[in-house]
């Protein structure tokens, strides 16, 4: 279990955010916040699904890739005991309060939302903070249900680990290849007048890392194609699994040729680039880094689309210097080849007849 004394202390995070090249001290007593919060639900025996981007951080272990600070669960039905189990979990993990929060919705689903506020150890000009639990009223909508432990490099831990339900990697894989539809079933580029800019590329890494962790791409298809049928009933959009499949395609050859083709608001993409950085855990991110992923991602709407069972994974510079992409293609993609020839493989298994 989690040692919350050290875990949450001052000492820890300075600690923690040395090791780590400097990591966001505010963004790691976050997570490390959100992880408290996870294993009070579990404790609590209520019965939920973890899912989302701090689920897929947890699942990565010891080599999470990026800093995910909210709460996403799923639990099949409303229960009238929720809210004072919530209050029993705040109290048992050092919250001082949790208020439901009113977020309104564009489209037609069961989603309830709650603040969890703490006081922050690491001083900042907020004299408290809040982890945000978000709650999906739904049955499972996933092929494979695994329970993953809480080994995580935030935490200090005592005695036995914890363990939650989360989807598969292929599970998850699916469920965000919805949520990378920008003009369909995914993220928006804006709700209302505020800018998603950063959430919509939170989406495009997840998916580009998670193409070199699956085993089964039949359950990436299967997850993905129910996934894209709810979230398209709920959006009230006649469209099909295949024209989410393009748009995520399009806005991959919108990023990889600066706007020069595909469909996507490029200058919206390039501000989220930018505003990523601070969650980054594991690497440097730059425009050049997300190229090679939108070549990943293209290349898996077509893993999808075709039913193909094999992923091709790029094995060095040599395996693309006699390939070139052709029309009826934009062949402005064979630029990439000498720049970013890991991108290029991808673009051109693709692309290719």
């Amino acid at each position: 279990m989690i040692d919350k004394e050290v875990s949450h202390s001052l000492e820890w995070l300075n600690k923690f955010s040395q090791l780590n090249n400097g990591a966001d001290k505010i963004l790691v007593e976050k997570t490390v916040r959100a992880l408290t919060l996870l294993e009070g639900l579990v404790e609590s025996k209520l019965n939920f699904i973890f899912k989302g981007g701090t689920a897929l951080m947890l699942m990565q272990q010891n080599n999470p890739k990026r800093l995910s600070i909210d709460i996403d669960i799923i639990i099949p039905k409303v229960s009238d005991s929720l809210l004072e189990t919530l209050k029993q979990v705040s109290e048992n993990q050092g919250f001082i309060r949790v208020e439901g929060q009113e977020r309104k919705t564009e489209i037609n689903i069961t989603k309830e939302h709650f603040k969890f506020f703490y006081i922050p150890t690491h001083l900042t000009n907020q004299s408290e903070d809040y982890i945000l639990l978000d709650i999906l009223y739904e049955e499972n909508p996933y092929q494979k249900i695994v329970e993953t432990p809480f080994n995580s490099p935030f935490l200090f831990q005592v005695g036995e680990v914890q363990t939650v339900k989360t989807p598969s990697f292929e599970d998850i894989l699916g469920d965000k290849m919805t949520a990378f539809a920008p003009n369909t079933t995914g993220i928006p580029y804006y709700k209302g007048k505020f800018s998603k800019s950063m959430e919509i590329i939170k989406q495009l890494y997840d998916v580009a890392n998670l193409l070199e962790s699956i085993n089964d791409l039949s359950i990436v298809r299967k997850t993905f194609k129910r996934l894209a049928e709810i979230e398209s009933q709920y959006r009230q959009l006649e469209i099909t699994h295949n024209d989410v499949l393009q748009d995520t395609y399009q806005t991959c050859l919108c990023l990889a040729l600066r706007g020069a083709d595909g469909i996507g608001n490029f200058e919206e993409l390039l501000s989220g680039i930018k505003k990523v950085s601070r969650f980054m855990f594991s690497e440097n991110f730059s425009y050049e880094k997300v190229v090679v992923m939108t070549g990943k991602i293209a290349y898996l709407t077509r893993l999808v689309a075709n039913d193909e069972t094999e992923v091709n994974l790029f094995k060095g510079a040599n395996t693309v210097k006699d390939l070139t992409i052709v029309q009826p293609h934009n062949t402005k993609l064979n630029k990439l080849k000498k720049q970013y020839p890991e991108a290029f493989w991808y673009w051109w298994l693709a692309t290719k007849n």
